[in-house]
């Protein structure tokens, strides 16, 4: 379109509406058979047009059409003497709708017989030139062909030579393996010649040696006499040993069964202590959550106060004290009250006759699990504490209320008797008690979720603001595992570096060991091999250890893969899981696949037990 805008007298526009109207199927360019048909339509358009023009013209038309007919030779003669010209005679298969469209525009449109002469003349030329492209394509299309024959028939060769040195090569490889096996078989001949030779030899030997022994029989059954005499001796002296013997099996077995009972008596009273140790723990929590919700109340009250002070002037101050110093006297009495005394519990603990003297020396460090929180945590109860039996002060005698005494003397939550023996006995009366009991210690790095795991395993709940573990937590939790009661003693050891000295005396006695680690913290699965090192330690023996990598939740900030984990278990042969604490996957799952593994390995370690078993008696005979 851009070269035609300046060889036809037409627009930029008119020629885009040219062209966007011969282009039929609208693929961008043009063909000479839509060029030709878009060419007619719109020359029978006008025909149309032309034709309802006027009646006159109309009556002219058969003397027009006769005067056609009689110059078409002429016009044929014109146009192929037209092609010859543009060389154009043998480029179109079908010249017949060009002649036409040649013609027409000749007799309805001649000022526009020259634009298509030339139009004609470039499609020619532009035909001829993709002619020319064409055979030239084939004729390289023709010479790829025969070069590719050529490298076909050059492969074919080359493979039949390698087949034909290949064949002569395992041909030559059978050749030597033939003789080098004629020359082992020639070699085992001979040595089996010389073996059978030493065979002769031996058997001429033996010949002699039993003539020798004949010799010697005679000698023989008079020894053999003596022997039967003896033998009878010792027979007898066999049967009174057997008969002590089954007396001390009987004995064996009834201390057996003692031990046993004993054993059985024992584990269901460490897990007793537990499960009221818990209880326990669980009650000193609702009282310091009692304490802290006092603790706010009086601040919100305290400040309450010293805001009125601030608001009123020295005289108002002055009226304040003249008329509550009966107020001041009641609170004072109020605060001068001693703190009610707090028994101290005396929290038992049993690891296998393990009793971690560093750990419980005193009735002070054996106390309930408060007594192993952190120092702010402390603090905190002091300040709560201060807040509920403060000091009498001039200051706070003139702003307290007098309705505070009833708050302040408002009791904590109710305790029952001190946690025991007895009291665990009484709760689990209606229980079924479990059939098993293992100690499972959960370790790793601070703050990948060990507590939060812990509470969602035991009590299927999550808390966000759990605070960090100080010196060591347990949990029990009794779960079925095939058609059979096991009770999980879970510790909850601390992650920080000044408490390894108090986790790794746990790893004595414990049955299995959960190794945890955050997905989201490469540095905790950094240090998970520390941890196993530090298990082997201490353990003494193989006990089996799950690889836990928990907070599958924040799954958008892993930085630990799955993949690594499986492979840093398999290396170690290691259970491994991924869990969330958050959301309970896996937890339960893990869990329980830890203590079936731990009651299969009981199971073989019974299996293994020996049993001593009398066998009856035989009464040896003499060989004569």
């Amino acid at each position: 379109v851009n070269r035609l805008n300046g060889e036809l007298p037409l627009s930029a526009d008119e020629l885009e509406n040219v062209f966007d109207t011969l282009d039929s199927d609208g693929n961008g360019f043009l063909t000479l058979d839509e060029f030709s048909s878009g060419f007619s339509m719109f020359f029978n358009l006008m025909e149309e047009a032309n034709g309802c023009k006027n009646r006159s013209e109309a009556l002219y038309q058969s003397q027009w059409e006769e005067r056609l007919a009689g110059s078409e030779d002429e016009e044929e003669k014109h146009f192929c003497m037209l092609m010859e010209s543009l060389g154009a005679s043998n480029v179109f298969e079908d010249p017949a709708e060009v002649r036409t469209l040649w013609a027409q525009l000749r007799r309805d449109e001649p000022h526009l017989l020259a634009n298509f002469e030339d139009f004609l003349s470039r499609v020619t030329s532009q035909i001829k030139d993709a002619n020319q492209e064409k055979s030239e394509m084939e004729s390289a299309l023709k010479r790829k062909e025969a070069t590719h024959d050529n490298e076909i028939q050059r492969l074919y060769e080359e493979m039949e030579q390698q087949i034909k040195n290949e064949k002569d090569r395992i041909v030559l490889q059978d050749h030597e393996r033939f003789l080098s096996r004629s020359q082992d078989l020639e070699m085992q001949l001979s040595s089996k010649e010389r073996e059978l030779e030493q065979l002769f030899q031996k058997q001429r030997r033996l010949e002699c040696q039993c003539q020798e022994l004949h010799s010697e029989q005679h000698v023989t059954k008079v020894e053999n006499v003596k022997l039967k005499q003896t033998n009878d001796e010792l027979t007898r002296e066999l049967e009174h040993t057997n008969q002590e013997l089954v007396l001390a099996q009987e004995q064996l077995n009834l201390l057996q069964e003692q031990s046993c009972r004993l054993h059985e008596e024992k584990e269901m009273e460490v897990y007793r202590v537990t499960e009221g140790l818990q209880r326990e723990r669980a009650s000193l929590l609702k009282q310091l959550d009692l304490l802290r919700e006092m603790n706010k109340h009086l601040r919100d009250e305290r400040d309450m106060c010293f805001q009125d002070e601030e608001e009123l002037g020295p005289n108002s101050k002055k009226q304040i004290l003249v008329n509550g110093s009966c107020q001041n006297t009641s609170v004072e009495e109020g605060d001068s009250r001693p703190p009610p005394q707090r028994r101290h519990l005396q929290r038992i603990i049993s690891i296998e006759e393990d009793h971690l003297p560093h750990l419980l020396q005193d009735d002070t460090q054996a106390q309930s699990p408060l007594q192993q929180w952190s120092e702010g945590e402390e603090e905190n109860i002091d300040l709560v504490m201060s807040d509920i039996y403060p000091a009498p002060s001039s200051a706070q005698q003139q702003q307290q209320p007098v309705g505070n005494e009833g708050e302040r003397d408002a009791p904590t939550s109710p305790r029952g008797q001190p946690v025991g023996k007895e009291t665990s006995v009484n709760e689990e009366g209606a229980a079924l008690p479990p059939d098993r009991l293992f100690k499972i210690v959960l370790v790793g790095n601070s703050s990948v979720g060990k507590t939060s795991f812990l509470r969602r395993f035991c009590d299927d709940c999550f808390y966000s603001g759990t605070s960090a573990t100080v010196g060591i937590d347990y949990s029990v939790k009794t779960i079925t595992v095939d058609m059979s009661q096991v009770a999980l003693q879970i510790w909850d050891t601390a992650g920080q570096e000044r408490y390894r000295s108090i986790t790794k005396q746990f790893f004595r006695k414990a049955d299995g060991v959960v190794v945890m680690y955050e997905i989201t913290s490469e540095q905790s699965f950094t240090a998970v091999r520390q941890w196993l090192t530090s298990v082997q330690e201490g353990s003494g023996e193989d006990i089996p250890i799950m690889l836990l990598g928990n907070k599958t939740d924040k799954e958008s900030d892993r930085e630990v893969q799955s993949g690594v984990g499986k492979k840093l278990a398999k290396d170690c042969q290691l259970i491994f899981y991924e869990c969330s604490a958050c959301s309970g996957h896996n937890v339960m799952e893990s869990m329980v696949h830890l203590a079936r593994i731990l009651k299969e390995q009981e199971d073989k370690e019974k299996e293994k037990t020996i049993q001593l078993v009398s066998s009856p008696s035989q009464k040896k005979r003499s060989c004569c």
